[in-house]
This record gives C-alpha cells, sequence and structure tokens, in this order.
C-alpha cells in the first residue's frame, strides 16, 4: 500500500522522540474530589503531555477519541513544536494559509498531526480502539496516513449528519467524518442510536453468496415433520452423493428435489426469497447439533409462492458468545421444539453503521448543552453529548481507560461520567487541553457534571488536575533530581522495558532486599542504584544484596568499579547515570 508524502515528513517522522519528557504536576486547588478514580484533566501541549503519560499508561489506554482542528482556512491553531528542518522552520513563521489554493496549510497540519498520532498509539491498547473527529478539508490526508500507522487495524470512514447545510462553495456541507481505527476481530458493543432495529436473534440459514459447486457439503435438504412442524432429519449432501456414487454429473447440473423427503415430512432445500439456489450457513452435523442446543429455529415460510414451506433460521456464533457469557438472556424453550426462547429480551445489531442521521448528533445539541450547564456561551462549536455517548457505548467496557487529547469543552469526559453512572462501570478518563479554558471551561464543565447542574442529578465522581512540569532532563543533560525517584525510576523501567512500573509489594515483600530494584521482564532483572545525595558505585558490595534470579542484570549507577570481564562473565549491563537513560 503506497504511503502518504508531504513537504516536511521527513522531518517528524522522529519528532515525538525529540520531544522532551516533562513531568505532570498536581493542581490540587483546580482538582475535584477522590484523587483515587484515576481521573486526570492535564493543561498543556498535548505533544508534550502524550509524552508524559507515556510510563505510565503505555499500551493501557482502551478508547481514544480526537477531535483535531480541522484546518478550513478559517482557524487560528498554530503548529509551534519545534522542528529543525528549515522547511518547517519557514512554515512556523508564517500564517497558516486562508485560500483554498493555499496547500502549504495542509503540508503543515500534516507535520501537527504525525508525532501525535505516533505517541497516541503508543498509549492504546493492543486491543483498544481510536476514533477522529474530522470535516472534508482533511480527510482523504488522513485516511491514508492512518492506513500507513495503523496498517493491521481495521478503518472505516463514518459519515454524520451534523446540520442542515452550511455552504461552501457550489455544495451545501451538512455533514462530517468519524474515522474508526478497531482491531481486526473486534465486536463493538449495542448502539442507542444507530445499532438497528431491534430484532430476534435467529437470522436466515440460508448463505446466498455461495453455491453448490463451491459448498457441495453445504448443499442438502433438511426434512420438517409436518405435523409439529419440528425437524426431522437431514438427507445426504451433494458432496456425500458425490463421493458415494448416487449423483455422477456435473455439480453445477444437480437438482433439487423436493420430492425426496420421508413420508409425512417436506424437504426444505438452501434457495433465497428471490427463488436463486445457494448453500446452508451451516454443514448438516452443525444443524443437527445446534437443533439439540436450541439453536435453530423453524416457521412457516410467510412467502406464499416459495417452493420451501419452512424458514429455517440459526443463530449466529456473536450471539452463542453471548448467550454463554449471560449478555442475552434466554427465557425458555418452545413448547414444541427445543428452540430457545428470548421473550423481550431481543437482540440488536451491534455492527457500526456507516451513516448517522440521528438529529441528537446535530452540532447545535452540543452548543445547547453547553450553554445550559454554564448559562451562557463559553465555546464554540462543542461535540454533541449524545456523538461522544454513542461511539463510547460501542467501543468500551465499564473499566476501560479512555483518553481524548484535543479535551476542548470536556465532552468527552461528560460522556465517561453519564455512561458509567448508567451502567455503575468505573471507566476513566485523560482529558488533555492546552488552552487556558481547560480550567474555566473543561475542568469546570466536569466539575458541574459530577456535582449536578441546573435540575440535572450529579453523576459523582472526581478528577486530577495537572500541568506539565519541568523536563526530566536539565539543559545541561542531568536528570532533574526536582522529579522525585519514584517518577525518574518509573521513566528509566519504562524506557527499559516498555512496560509501566505499576505499584505493588515493596522490594523487600518481593524477596529481593534491595531497594534499587525495579523490576523483572523477559527474564532480565532492573536495577536503578540512584540517591541524590551521594555517588553511586557499583561494585562487590551492591551486587551482594542482589536477590532475584535472572538470565541478565541492567543495573543503573553513577560508577562502576568492577571490570567489563567479570560483568560480561554474569550476564550484567552496567549503565551510567544519567549518560545512559534513553530519551523516548
Amino acid at each position: 500500500m503506497p504511503t502518504l508524502n508531504w513537504i516536511g515528513k521527513e522531518a517528524v517522522v522522529k519528532h515525538h522522540k525529540e520531544v522532551p519528557f516533562r513531568l505532570l504536576e498536581p493542581v490540587p486547588e483546580l482538582s475535584c474530589g477522590d484523587s483515587a478514580s484515576g481521573n486526570l484533566i492535564v493543561q498543556g501541549d498535548n505533544l508534550h503531555a502524550l509524552k508524559a503519560l507515556l510510563p505510565r499508561y503505555a499500551g493501557q489506554v482502551k478508547c481514544i477519541y480526537i477531535d483535531p482542528p480541522y484546518n478550513t482556512g478559517n482557524e487560528g491553531w498554530v503548529y509551534n513544536d519545534n522542528v529543525n528542518d528549515p522547511k518547517i522552520k519557514k512554515w512556523l513563521g508564517q500564517v497558516v494559509g486562508k485560500e483554498s489554493e493555499d496547500l502549504t496549510r495542509h503540508d503543515k497540519w500534516l507535520c501537527m498531526m504525525y508525532p501525535r498520532l505516533k505517541l497516541l498509539k503508543k498509549l492504546l491498547a493492543e486491543d483498544g480502539s481510536m476514533v477522529i473527529s474530522i470535516g472534508y478539508h482533511e480527510v482523504f490526508n488522513l485516511m491514508p496516513l492512518l492506513n500507513e500507522l495503523f496498517s493491521t487495524k481495521q478503518l472505516s470512514c463514518v459519515t454524520v449528519q451534523t446540520s442542515g447545510g452550511k455552504p461552501s462553495g457550489s455544495f451545501n456541507y451538512q455533514h462530517e467524518f468519524l474515522i474508526f481505527i478497531l482491531p481486526a476481530e473486534f465486536e463493538p458493543n449495542p448502539m442507542n442510536f444507530t445499532g438497528g432495529k431491534e430484532r430476534t436473534p435467529f437470522e436466515g440459514l440460508t448463505l446466498a453468496t455461495f453455491d453448490k459447486t463451491q459448498r457441495p457439503n453445504q448443499t442438502y435438504p433438511i426434512f420438517i415433520n409436518l405435523e409439529t412442524s419440528t425437524l426431522h432429519s437431514v438427507g445426504e449432501s451433494l458432496q456425500e452423493r458425490k463421493k458415494n456414487g448416487t449423483y455422477n454429473n456435473d455439480l453445477s447440473e444437480f437438482e433439487y428435489n423436493f420430492s425426496e423427503a420421508p413420508e409425512g415430512t417436506v424437504a426444505i432445500w438452501p434457495i433465497t426469497s428471490k427463488g436463486k439456489q445457494c448453500v446452508w450457513r451451516l454443514t448438516s452435523n452443525r444443524l443437527l447439533n445446534d437443533w439439540e442446543k436450541g439453536y435453530i429455529k423453524i416457521t412457516p415460510n410467510r412467502q406464499k409462492d416459495s417452493l420451501n414451506k419452512f424458514s429455517i433460521q440459526y443463530l449466529p456464533e456473536g450471539v452463542i458468545k453471548k448467550i454463554e457469557k449471560g449478555e442475552l438472556k434466554v427465557s425458555g424453550k418452545e413448547a414444541t421444539s427445543p428452540t430457545l426462547t428470548f421473550g423481550e429480551n431481543k437482540t440488536v445489531g451491534s455492527e457500526i453503521p456507516t451513516i448517522w442521521l440521528e438529529k441528537e448528533f446535530f452540532s447545535v445539541k452540543g452548543t445547547t448543552l453547553l450553554n445550559d450547564i454554564f448559562s451562557k456561551k463559553v465555546f464554540n462549536y462543542p461535540k454533541p453529548l449524545a456523538l461522544i455517548t454513542e461511539i463510547l457505548r460501542a467501543l468500551t467496557s465499564q473499566n476501560d481507560i479512555i483518553l481524548d487529547s484535543f479535551a476542548g469543552s470536556g465532552s468527552t469526559g461528560h460522556a465517561t461520567l453519564d455512561l458509567n453512572k448508567l451502567d455503575d462501570g468505573a471507566r476513566e478518563f485523560i482529558l488533555i487541553e492546552m488552552e487556558d479554558y481547560a480550567e474555566t471551561v473543561t475542568a469546570e464543565r466536569i466539575k458541574m457534571v459530577i456535582n449536578g447542574f441546573a435540575d440535572i442529578e450529579g453523576t459523582g465522581g472526581s478528577f486530577d488536575y495537572y500541568t506539565l512540569g519541568a523536563p526530566m532532563f536539565t539543559d545541561q543533560g542531568h536528570l532533574n533530581e526536582q522529579a522525585g525517584a519514584a517518577k525518574i525510576r518509573a521513566y528509566v523501567y519504562y524506557t527499559e522495558t516498555k512496560q509501566r512500573l505499576t505499584p505493588g509489594p515493596s522490594p523487600e515483600e518481593r524477596g529481593e532486599e534491595n531497594v534499587h530494584f525495579l523490576g523483572k521482564h523477559h527474564d532480565t532483572a532492573y536495577y536503578f542504584y540512584y540517591e541524590p545525595e551521594r555517588i553511586t558505585s557499583l561494585d562487590h558490595a551492591f551486587l551482594a544484596t542482589i536477590k532475584t534470579r535472572a538470565e541478565q542484570y541492567v543495573i543503573y549507577a553513577d560508577n562502576c568499579l568492577l571490570t567489563q570481564e567479570y560483568l560480561t562473565g554474569r550476564h550484567i549491563i552496567f549503565k551510567k547515570i544519567p549518560r545512559d537513560i534513553s530519551r523516548f
């Protein structure tokens, strides 16, 4: 698949590695409630904030939603990253072009997005999902860029009607887009607005996309007892007839014989509602097993001109899994057959439609709600709450971490709290906003949602407010000791293993007397021998305190008093503080 190229791409491909790692500084007076909730609001450049989140959240975020600048030509956003390429420097000194012919603004937008997407990818869990709101101005650039970055994922562009229309040139634009990035085998949850109409979980057994020549093993008659309307038996498949010699002609010439049914039964062959011959979705053995389990439903055919007197339905694998997990409640069985019944408990389609037309998703809904919360206008074009809620409903479970790095007015945090209240969930949100309204709008909105506003009952919950602090390293390349040992240790462990240093038992409780032990990963034990008050040395005395058995040891210290030959013989790698601490 060809990759997307633009002027300046070479300068930003690895720019996320050049961004300094900065600490997150708590601001207690702007936080709300119990700090143990896990919810965060971070004020600061999202590129730096995303980098700061890596040691704690790399590979942990299950759902990312972002609403980046649409780059319409009428926006005031400025790409202010310190990129050293001369071409980028020249662009950074200019205002984003407002004329539609000035394509340099598209290059500049891609340069802004690329390093942020790289960091978001690092934060996203392996089985996590990502959704991006975007307008027509950049959707055609963004899709190939995402194909390059997320080549193993499902990518689909959903059209959302957002208003009655916005004239632009010769066109009246009534829509925006949502780009979904999902794992290959992802199964969304049913959605309230766009999950399809309620229907029984049974689906038609015919498979119209194949014929008897392609799947002769799925071409066979099903015999239905006329008196009880239940399954009597199945006949030989076309493949079996070919194998035992009862049919010797070409597969394409095989005729569906409705007269071969045993006495008191009727034969049902795989034929579509339009009369096209096809095959069954299940082999005959699977059909018989599923009948005994109650997964097959037989009803009189309402299509009077059909050669089949009965319709046969089955439960797909996804529905069976929901039954086994208790997500779809079975109310009993039919009176005269083993077929399962579901009463009023019907299932809805969980696939995500590619066109969303509900008025609850119109942009004006977001504006009206925010005005009601603040009793005045405080923000332009906030995302409708229902839109974000449906995205999160489809993609998240009760304990997932949700990230929005272009948080704006805080709709994503609001939707997360609403969903938690609805299903007693414990989802956590991380909101990043660089503008000053992070305090006055984003955080203030979340506080009012938690505590209640107007006549709306509060959801409960809490969040911690952070700003971006000093870099981990000083301009002279030394460790910033103001960071504290815990944050430095977490940083070092992440740079070595790309794993989060999770809080847990002390080294002594884990059977490791050395308090400088970080953890063990892939049979390598990591030690960070760091003490701000004195110079540390890797020597025989330090090695004597190590109790953890491992194939290899990585040990950080200020100095090493052991020979390289000695270290090599004992599978020890020495790394000097701070010279050998990686900048990720």
